[in-house]
Formats: structure tokens, sequence, C-alpha cells
């Protein structure tokens, strides 16, 4: 392991630990310390160089998969990748409403607000009927894997009907007049494959706490499940700041 990197390195102080580790990361590859291809340390050497746990560490890995600095393998580790990310060379962020940062951010954080409380009244409410819906989609999310307009049409209708579920009129009704701008940033986080898999084990948790009627455990799903793209966003938009700079 390369002795710079175990060298020198202050514990993340702020509240979000993973996206400090992200960002510390994300600048030693932009710096050229490991080459495309290369394979990173591994996780117990990464926690021990950043003094943070398992949970935290791999959030942080997740982000930079998500914008496509790394690439994740099962069983392998994770590798810097051999190609700039399309986030990098794409104009993605100047198109649709949602086209500079005040608006990604301010939209992003009200939906986290919003369906992280919507999640957990749909846990209690839900009936046999709407979760079978949801199995559905989850499923045909599955299938969809290799395609992004429809994995992103299912991954909306999936938000959609945790909202049908939480029976709120108001709050339905809310999530319903915001579809387009969500089908936006659905589609934005999905440019990559890892966007999909990620967004796919995440339904999946949330489903899994909806289907015990857990609370709790649906609005900490339904929380970590949207806040990874809020971490890699700002993750990519210092990484740009820096490149222009």
């Amino acid at each position: 392991m390369n002795s710079k990197f175990l060298m020198g390195l202050e514990p993340p102080s702020r509240a979000t630990l993973s996206e400090q580790v992200a960002k510390q990361l994300a600048t030693r590859i932009a710096e050229g310390e490991w080459q495309p291809g290369e394979k990173l340390p591994s996780e117990a050497e990464l926690r021990k160089a950043f003094n943070v746990g398992r949970s935290s560490l791999r959030e942080a890995l997740a982000s930079l998969a998500l914008i496509g600095l790394i690439r994740v393998r099962a069983g392998d580790g994770s590798y810097i990748s051999d190609q700039p990310s399309m986030y990098f060379t794409s104009p993605w962020l100047r198109s649709g409403r949602l086209a500079d940062e005040k608006a990604m951010r301010e939209f992003a954080e009200a939906r986290l607000s919003l369906e992280t409380e919507v999640a957990g009244l749909c846990a209690e409410r839900i009936s046999p009927e709407q979760l079978a819906e949801m199995e559905l989609l989850i499923e045909q999310m599955k299938a969809a894997i290799h395609d992004t307009d429809e994995f992103a049409k299912f991954d909306l209708s999936f938000h959609l009907c945790v909202g049908a579920a939480a029976n709120n009129g108001v709050l339905n009704n809310i999530l319903s007049g915001i579809r387009e701008q969500s089908m936006e940033l659905i589609t934005k986080s999905l440019l990559l494959e890892e966007g999909k898999e990620n967004a796919l084990r995440g339904h999946s948790k949330i489903l899994e706490a909806i289907r015990q009627h857990n609370v709790v455990k649906a609005r900490e799903a339904m929380r970590t499940h949207l806040q990874l793209f809020q971490r890699s966003y700002n993750i990519l938009l210092e990484e740009r700041q820096g490149t222009k700079g």
C-alpha cells in the first residue's frame, strides 16, 4: 500500500463521514495517486487509513462508483475507472428544469424530507394489493437493468406507489405534482450502470422494510437511498469545480 496514503490523514470531523472520505479519495484519484484500472487498497486498509467504520467507507465507495470514478467488483474490491466518467464529460446538468446547482440541491433536499416521512406512513398503512404492486415494480426494474429509460419509469412508479400507499391525499398530490422533476432527477442518477444497481438495492431494502410494516426501518431505508445521490452530487460538483480551477 502507498505509504503516502497512510500518513498525514486527519479523520473526517463533520457529521457526514462518508462524504468526507469520498471527497478525500476523489481528490487523490484526480491527483493520479492511482492509475486507471488500478485496484484501490482493501476495505480494511482504507478503514484504518481514514479511521472510519465499514458502513461509512462503503457509503463513500458507493458515492464514487455512482459518479463513475471507481468500479466496484463484487468479491474483488474497487478499481479506478479506465475511462472518464460521463458525468464529467456530458452536459447532463445543463438540461431540464433542474439545470443549475441551486435547483438540483433544493429539489433533492425537499424530496429527501418528504419521501422519508412518506415511506414511514406507507409501512404503517400499505394494503396487500399495493404491496403486490411494489413487488412487481421491483421485478420490472430487475428486467430493465440494462435499459435506462425503462428502468427510470419503473423507478418513478415505485416512488409514486409508496406515496399512494401512505394514504394521505395531500402528500400524494405533492408527489404527483413534482413527478416531472422527480423523473429528471432519477434519470440523471441512472446514467451509469452502477446507478441502476444501487437504485435496485435501495428499492429492495425499502420494500423489505415496508413488507415488515417497520416504520423506522422504512424511513431509514428511504433516507439512505436518497442520500446516496446527494452525496455523489456534492462530490461531483467539487471535482468538476476542481478541474475547472
